[in-house]
């Protein structure tokens, strides 16, 4: 099994994140690897094989996971004592400050993102998808983190995960006038009438505008439509499982 680390959050001794790769599994094609969804027509029995194996690798337990039916909004949950491991919450960003109890986002192409604050000792992943990032789901868990945990910005360190880059991300007109309508313009490239979408670019625009500081900021260079060979991309592969960002407090 392969996962790939943060610089940024690898510096803190007392917490656990990565994000999974494709690599190692038992979910057979079109789901080769790693796959860790149950939505996606895998054998359950066989997700349920990939999500001990990655507790074991990871050192967390499983029955402490906290992860999302993800619906592409931007809802977001603070998770308590009383969150259990079968309490699947729909929405799209998770927030706690409790110990041993394991965050996960899961994606084929949207930004999985993980956030921690060192001063405050909280922790969030946040779903973010084309519907999430124009809704602002990425600055909303930001002002949760500030509002009920009392974190100031300055302070929050930010991951943007592996996701699909403008290089893949192709886009119809009506998403580009989307864009233009909630001022996003500067993340459409137009070139022989084509248009891609930057959703990274939207969400460090975000980012700034939260006080979040540059170099508390990690952006992974690698594009999951580019890399199927080590990532699951929906665009690129249609049908195919789902890897995902783990982040924990110890």
């Amino acid at each position: 099994m392969r996962s790939i680390k943060s610089p940024l959050l690898a510096a803190h001794s007392n917490l656990l994140h990565a994000f999974t790769t494709k690599e190692g599994g038992f979910s057979q094609a079109p789901f080769t690897g790693n796959n860790l969804a149950y939505h996606v027509k895998d054998k359950v029995y066989t997700v349920d094989k990939n999500h001990a194996q990655l507790a074991k690798y990871l050192n967390y337990s499983q029955n402490s996971l906290i992860r999302m039916n993800q619906v592409h909004g931007d809802s977001i949950v603070e998770i308590t004592k009383e969150n259990k491991y079968l309490d699947i919450p729909s929405c799209d960003a998770l927030i706690t400050n409790l110990i041993n109890i394991p965050l996960m986002v899961m994606v084929a192409d949207c930004l999985p993102i993980l956030l921690y604050d060192p001063i405050q000792r909280v922790i969030a992943v946040v779903h973010a998808g084309r519907a999430g990032v124009f809704n602002a789901i990425v600055p909303k868990t930001i002002a949760l983190m500030q509002t009920s945990y009392l974190c100031n910005p300055v302070n929050i360190q930010v991951v943007l995960g592996p996701s699909i880059h403008k290089c893949c991300y192709e886009v119809g007109k009506e998403i580009k006038e989307e864009a233009y309508e909630k001022s996003y313009q500067y993340a459409i490239t137009e070139e022989k009438n084509q248009y891609h979408l930057d959703l990274i670019a939207i969400v460090k625009h975000q980012l700034k505008i939260s006080n979040i500081q540059k170099n508390n900021i990690e952006i992974s260079e690698l594009c999951t439509a580019c890399n199927t060979d080590l990532l699951y991309s929906y665009r690129a592969e249609k049908e195919c499982g789902r890897f995902a960002g783990i982040i924990m407090l110890k």
